[in-house]
């Protein structure tokens, strides 16, 4: 399942190996995914393009702490552009879906937590038409951790708000592949 919203759930309605079931349960739809998308995927464009895994790997931990600024990392390393690309595009998708998912996982653990959002949704809601768009520009501001936040305080649609920063992460990355190779050529013509 792709997209998830998790229900809070009482810890007294549930008996002992019943909830730790259920929670797994919970954490491993959050993780699934992102798995495939982060870890998988990579391997397999490594495979495909006949790059070392552990320099794809470098270029997917890269992704994690630099987002998008992984690009300019991986050509550096002469992998080539498509595989770089593809890589740090598979693993910034599946960070989001990560983010987000540990976000609503652990916003439905806490009433409290739950509470606060339901008062700030409800004073912000001039937001929900047109503000979902700029997560599109946000990507590159914000990147992919700030708008799995913003998306979940906002309580904005799960599915939209993942196109609209997958097309944002997308379109920044491509900028910054094209404007990386450019630059490359220019330090080392040969």
């Amino acid at each position: 399942m792709l997209y998830y919203e998790t229900m809070p759930v009482k810890k007294n309605s549930i008996k002992g190996d019943s909830f730790l079931q259920q929670r797994a349960g919970q954490i491993s739809k959050v993780v699934a995914l992102p798995c495939l998308l982060i870890v998988i995927l990579p391997l397999l464009l490594a495979t495909a393009f006949g790059v070392s895994p552990s320099l794809t790997m470098e270029v997917v931990s890269s992704t994690f702490v630099l987002e998008y600024l992984a690009i300019p990392l991986g050509i550096a390393l002469k992998l080539p552009p498509l595989c770089v690309f593809l890589t740090v595009a598979s693993a910034g998708i599946g960070i989001f879906i990560l983010a987000l998912g540990i976000f609503h996982l652990l916003g439905a653990q806490s009433q409290r937590v739950a509470t606060f959002l339901l008062k700030l949704r409800g004073k912000v809601w001039r937001w929900e038409k047109y503000g979902i768009y700029g997560l599109i520009p946000g990507a590159t501001i914000l990147g992919v951790y700030g708008c799995a936040a913003l998306v979940w305080f906002l309580g904005w649609n799960t599915r939209r708000s993942t196109l609209f920063t997958i097309i944002g992460f997308l379109l920044v990355s491509v900028v910054l592949l094209f404007s990386s190779i450019g630059i490359l050529k220019m330090i080392s013509p040969g």
